[in-house]
């Protein structure tokens, strides 16, 4: 390899580590005081750079968000590609093993979570660029994936029962676990005092709801 070819690798690399960097700085930032507290001064003093070295990674914090929420959803996809095809029986019995792990990940998952409840509030208008809007697009439609193969089979082989359009009821299901968990993990010390109940246990009885409502005769 050529000194001049290993120079350019070099500095790919470095340029990797840095941008990485000022993600997981961003995420603890973001998650520890508020997304509408930090600035990019802020990021840049603890990443450990100029402010105008953090722009040419980042034009504003609302990119460095998207970032972090795609790795967010990189890493569901993650999970969910090592999970899913393990499951075994009905599209019903697929869906309730599934909608389990789900339950049982949340507390493992706790920071992701709640940093996509963050997300969905603070970033409601255009896609900080075009480029993440196509892969956070196509993410998501990743995450719904499972929804849909284990209704669509459930329906068929009988032991799933719903006059609800499939690719309705998939994103219902996909989208009201999320948002119940976003809350949960968010505020869940004082739900328990508000609702004097453990709010955690909500999570599972929202599942239970839905798989009963679903559950055919086979």
């Amino acid at each position: 390899m050529s000194t001049k070819i290993y120079r350019d690798l070099e500095r790919e690399m470095n340029k990797e580590t840095s941008k990485n960097n000022i993600v997981e700085v961003s995420k603890a930032l973001f998650l520890e005081g508020g997304f509408s507290q930090t600035n990019m001064a802020d990021i840049a003093q603890m990443a450990k750079i100029s402010r105008k070295t953090l722009y040419r990674y980042f034009r504003s914090k609302e990119e460095i968000a998207m970032e972090i929420e795609l790795d967010v959803f990189r890493t569901f996809v993650s999970i969910q590609n090592k999970y899913v095809p393990t499951l075994k029986g009905s599209g019903y019995d697929k869906l309730a093993s599934y909608l389990e792990k789900l339950d049982s990940m949340v507390d493992e998952l706790s920071q992701l979570i709640r940093f996509t409840g963050m997300f969905d509030y603070y970033l409601v208008g255009e896609y900080p660029n075009t480029g993440s809007h196509k892969e956070f697009v196509q993410l998501i439609e990743k995450v719904d994936e499972p929804f849909f193969a284990f209704l669509s089979e459930g329906v068929k082989d009988g032991s799933i029962v719903t006059d609800v359009e499939i690719a309705y009821l998939a994103r219902t299901l996909s989208n009201s676990f999320l948002a119940l968990a976003q809350r949960v993990v968010t505020r869940q010390t004082n739900l328990n005092e508000e609702l004097n109940i453990d709010s955690r246990k909500i999570i599972s009885v929202q599942r239970e709801l839905f798989l009963r409502a679903l559950k055919g005769k086979n």
